[in-house]
């Protein structure tokens, strides 16, 4: 109901608006005045002469400007010159502007990423799988927070290190095999872009090149900083929102506009980042897990030495040996002793050195000479001359 009256109260003050503008119109176009003015001119209010005296200011304003404007003509052409300067920034803006849009519309377009990356991997020569399932456990940091498996993969050898470029859960990721697995783990996040996924277990170490760097252990984080991090971290692109070191691995992730030219000048320091890493403490021998089936055939493997046993052992039972049964004589057996003489048996006495069987050689037989082999005939009749050595030299 008040809306009603509203309404009835508008439309009113409307047909009384339109009313009173018909009359003003009559008259102006009848050239009629009230008579009222006419007889009795009413003097001029304070507002209308405020009014008047305000338009004089104004109209003296506008002759001084003028006589500006004739005495200064240096002055407007130096603005008519920045203002020229102004419109060819804009005019040079524009294309940017309108490139800047073209590829944001271009990262708009599904698969654009995914063909890019195939085609980048082909002019490297590169290998290219649409997945692979032993990455899958690979990563736990950054982009792999989530448990996202890689898609979309590159692979090849770059500066001697293996290089995976990859989709993570909708984020381009680039990684390098350092070549030494390690526990620590380090965390390098460019300053101003909000990381998501933030580990509890991470301390802040420093300020490095722009980057925020983070570690499971501070000390070793401060012992991994030196000329080559700091030139490597410097050589980033500036589409790299974050990279960090996890197990044997070096990964720096980008934003979605990053394409062939980034990728291409992410190889380098990425490389050097991965050479960094060897600085790292290696991985406990515990936490290694040899996997021989995966080895060249070779021969077996004995088994592990067991280690002895430093504490009081059981000592099992031992099994009754049988023995044979042994029958002894009523009487003992004598047997030979030296303390005394015996004889055993017939023996005949002989002459000593008397025996029957012939001496080899008796001196009579006499060597036949073989007159068909060269021999060398000796005088053995004459004396030996190495026993008159000494009469000689007296």
């Amino acid at each position: 109901m008040p809306i009603l009256i509203l309404a009835l109260v508008l439309a009113a003050a409307g047909v009384a608006l339109l009313l009173l503008d018909k009359r003003q119109r009559t008259n102006q176009l009848d050239g009629t005045t009230p008579v009222e003015s006419l007889e009795s001119p009413e003097p001029p209010t304070a507002d209308e002469a405020q009014e008047a005296e305000t338009f004089e200011q104004h109209e003296e304003g506008l002759a001084s400007a003028e006589n500006a404007v004739e005495q200064e003509p240096a002055s407007v052409e130096k603005d008519q010159v920045a203002t020229e300067a102004a419109i060819a920034e804009q005019q040079q803006e524009a294309p940017e502007r309108k490139n800047e849009h073209l590829l944001r519309a271009r990262d708009l377009v599904p698969g654009s990423l995914r063909r890019e990356r195939k085609a980048w991997g082909e002019r490297h020569q590169f290998e290219y799988t649409k997945q692979d399932d032993y990455l899958a456990d690979e990563w736990m940091r950054g982009a792999a927070a989530l448990g996202a498996a890689p898609k979309d993969i590159v692979a090849g050898f770059v500066h001697g290190h293996e290089m995976l470029l990859m989709d993570l859960g909708g984020i381009n990721v680039m990684a390098m095999r350092t070549g030494a697995a390690s526990d620590i783990v380090v965390d390098f996040r460019r300053i101003g872009f909000a990381e998501e996924h933030f580990s509890e277990d991470l301390i802040k170490v420093d300020d490095v090149e722009g980057f925020e760097m983070f570690a499971t252990d501070a000390g070793v984080g401060k012992r991994l900083i030196d000329e080559r991090l700091e030139v490597a971290l410097e050589q980033v692109p500036e589409e790299v929102t974050a990279a960090w070191m996890e197990s044997e691995w070096v990964l720096a992730q980008t934003t979605k506009h990053a394409r062939g030219a980034q990728w291409d000048a992410m190889l380098a320091p990425l490389a050097k980042l991965a050479d960094c890493a060897r600085v790292l403490p290696p991985r406990s021998a515990a936490m290694q897990v040899l996997r021989v089936a995966e080895l060249d055939p070779s021969r077996e493997i004995p088994e592990p030495p067991q280690p002895e046993p430093t504490g009081p052992t059981l000592v099992p039972d031992h099994e009754e040996i049988q023995r044979p049964h042994i029958q002894r004589p009523e009487e003992p057996v004598e047997l030979p002793s030296r303390t005394r003489s015996e004889t055993l048996g017939e023996v005949d006495h002989s002459a000593l050195g008397a025996d029957e069987v012939d001496a080899i050689a008796d001196g009579r037989e006499r060597p036949l000479l073989d007159k068909a082999q060269a021999r060398m005939r000796r005088d053995l009749n004459g004396r030996s001359t190495i026993f008159g050595d000494e009469e000689a030299n007296e």
